[in-house]
């Protein structure tokens, strides 16, 4: 009886333990890049640097805060037709992220799993991002994808393909429509639009008409992404043929519009996240830009790297990215993921011959969203060519986020009806 009463006690506190919330489904978030003693030590570096410009003549001292491949065009300007490179360090602050994306993080990432074949359980009746502490490759590749950018956008991408061994340049640029329709966040209908709406499980959509260059003008492009691992559809509307023809899959690796950009690359990585295998990499203190006025980024004519970023730094997750189809274009990708909104600060590529080929930069900035809260999204960015000597800067004019856009706007009668 003694020893019956001795057990009481026990099963009395682990019933207590089990009718409690598990702790291990607490979500924390939002997970700012530093903090504490962290926090301090940078603080401390910016009491040195923050303000200062760095060029090509002084960047050995912050060498350790940027990418070999940024490292080695600041120090060889000439490879992008340019007699000096440089950039400015500004503090690091957290991002302002939307109380949309806090409350569905909050709601959703606790259930967050993967199946066998690493699909997202729930993909498109969830939103925010499923792993904030994330311990795998593929669950921050996951989070990247959860990033909707506001769930709808409107903006002008400008933009300049330039060979720097000559100095030759040819301007493009699109408006551009963009919507999300599953794993949405800020704007209604949440978490995603009702079936009614969407018959066909699209995830995401884009539709941009061209403005640029001369033979290019009032070309309409429309990519429709599934939320299974169905091929994207992507449909290209001639102005000068009149004619719509839908693209192959395998045109998917084609440049655009002679830039160095695949369409793979758009935003850093544009389809399905479970066409490539990842690795995680820990950690990296990189000095990228997340706060960018893309009104002071500038360059000189023949130059395709831009001057004038606003870098401060940031502890990013790195991840190694290696496509499943063996004849890909790239040997690898290295992902450069931000903590606290999980968009790609920045990413190197490699060809199939292991040599470092491409660096794509993407600057960011907070824009006015639904609601009155804030979204970032891109604002500037440049792709160059290590090997071709080649450069992509563009730059962006945000007209709207988390705005409402018609859903006839993402059709391919939408193609002609839009364009001359």
């Amino acid at each position: 009886m003694k020893k019956n009463a001795a057990i009481l006690p026990f099963l009395i506190a682990v019933a207590l333990c089990c009718s409690l919330p598990c702790r291990a489904a607490e979500v924390t978030f939002p997970t700012p890049s530093y903090g504490g003693a962290e926090l301090a030590k940078v603080k401390e570096w910016e009491k040195t640097w923050v303000g200062k410009k760095v060029t090509t003549e002084n960047v050995d001292q912050v060498k350790e805060f940027l990418h070999e491949a940024v490292y080695k065009a600041m120090k060889d300007p000439s490879i992008f037709g340019a007699k000096s490179l440089w950039f400015d360090i500004v503090p690091y602050r957290p991002y302002d992220v939307s109380k949309g994306l806090i409350d569905a993080t909050k709601k959703y990432a606790p259930a967050g799993k993967l199946d066998e074949k690493e699909n997202l359980v729930g993909y498109g009746d969830v939103a925010g991002y499923p792993f904030p502490q994330p311990k795998t490759g593929i669950e921050m590749a996951w989070n990247f994808d959860s990033n909707t950018r506001g769930d709808s956008s409107y903006l002008f991408h400008g933009g300049t393909v330039v060979d720097c061994r000559t100095g030759h340049e040819r301007e493009a640029g699109h408006l551009r429509w963009e919507l999300s329709w599953l794993g949405r966040y800020d704007v209604p209908p949440i978490p995603r639009m009702p079936n009614s709406e969407n018959t066909r499980d699209i995830a995401r959509s884009f539709f941009q008409r061209h403005t640029a260059p001369a033979d290019f003008v009032d070309t309409t492009m429309l990519e429709i992404r599934y939320k299974d691992n169905r091929e994207e559809d992507l449909w290209v509307y001639t102005a000068m043929f009149r004619r719509v023809r839908r693209y192959a899959t395998s045109q998917r690796t084609d440049t655009i519009d002679g830039t160095d950009m695949i369409y793979d690359d758009q935003e850093g990585w544009y389809t399905h996240p479970t066409r490539n295998t990842y690795t995680a990499k820990g950690r990296a203190e990189l000095l990228v830009a997340r706060h960018q006025d893309p009104k002071n980024v500038q360059r000189d004519h023949g130059q395709g790297f831009w001057n004038g970023f606003q870098r401060e730094r940031v502890n990013n997750w790195v991840v190694e990215v290696i496509n499943k189809d063996k004849d890909y274009i790239y040997s690898k990708q290295i992902w450069y993921l931000d903590p606290e909104t999980w968009q790609m600060n920045f990413k190197v590529v490699y060809n199939r011959q292991g040599e470092l080929w491409k660096m794509y930069e993407i600057t960011y900035n907070e824009q006015p969203s639904y609601g009155g809260g804030k979204t970032s999204i891109p604002s500037a960015e440049h792709i160059v060519d290590f090997i071709r000597r080649h450069g992509s800067p563009g730059n962006r004019d945000i007209k709207g986020v988390g705005i409402n856009i018609p859903l006839k706007q993402f059709t391919t009668r939408a193609l002609q009806e839009k364009s001359y």
